[in-house]
């Protein structure tokens, strides 16, 4: 089941350092629809699949908004973020028993190889400038048959339009717009298996790539 978390509840929790950008409680209702569009999005896919539910890792995972939706869909998620405060806050408030907070940089990790029945980077790649320091990591943490599902803005001209539209500021950190970072995952041994948007199902002025990876088995 997917769990849209309370907008109040996420606002009283949220703290300047935009852990929970403020869209996921915008007062404007289209806004905040499209914005958790990406997580309902995720969410569907992934009951799509063919993949073990044992594990699931939400990379890079914020303000732990999607834990809720991750916890009721595998048994054990690990929640890796430089911080864990407002996730520490959605555990509790939703008295999630299943997770594991790592609060350490990609970098500094170790986790054991083949970990994961699926990574979920939503909205994360983007903010690193060197997009090796997070793609070896999750490509050693998948299981053989795991997934790494992302999520990223395309910074085209309609996103770049709507944030003046909504007065919203490009982060500093976003080093790479959506198809750069897909572009990069492809060069370094993930394949696509799966690819929507949004806010449309077809790659019409998209919004976000929503997209579904597998890694290439190595030659023989």
């Amino acid at each position: 089941m997917f769990i849209q978390l309370d907008p109040d509840f996420l606002a009283q929790i949220a703290t300047d350092n935009d852990r929970i950008p403020t869209l996921y409680y915008s007062k404007l209702d289209l806004v905040r629809a499209v914005f958790w569009m990406r997580l309902r999005l995720i969410y569907s896919i992934l009951q799509d699949l063919y993949i073990q539910r044992e594990t699931c890792l939400d990379f890079g995972g914020g303000g732990g908004i999607f834990l809720p939706t991750l916890a009721e869909d595998f048994d054990r998620v690990f929640f890796l973020d430089l911080e864990d405060r407002e996730a520490r806050q959605v555990i509790a408030h939703y008295d999630l028993s299943n997770i594991q907070i790592i609060k350490q940089d990609v970098s500094q990790v170790k986790l054991p190889h083949e970990s994961f029945d699926a990574i979920i980077a939503a909205d994360v790649l983007e903010h690193f400038q060197d997009l090796s320091l997070p793609t070896q990591p999750l490509k050693s943490w998948l299981k053989p048959n795991g997934v790494l599902i992302t999520s990223l803005p395309t910074e085209n001209w309609i996103y770049q339009g709507l944030r003046t539209v909504f007065n919203i500021e490009k982060p500093l950190d976003h080093y790479h717009t959506g198809y750069e970072v897909e572009a990069y995952l492809e060069s370094q041994g993930f394949y696509p298996i799966r690819r929507q948007f949004v806010p449309l199902i077809w790659n019409l002025f998209p919004l976000f790539l929503i997209t579904v990876w597998k890694v290439k088995p190595p030659k023989t």
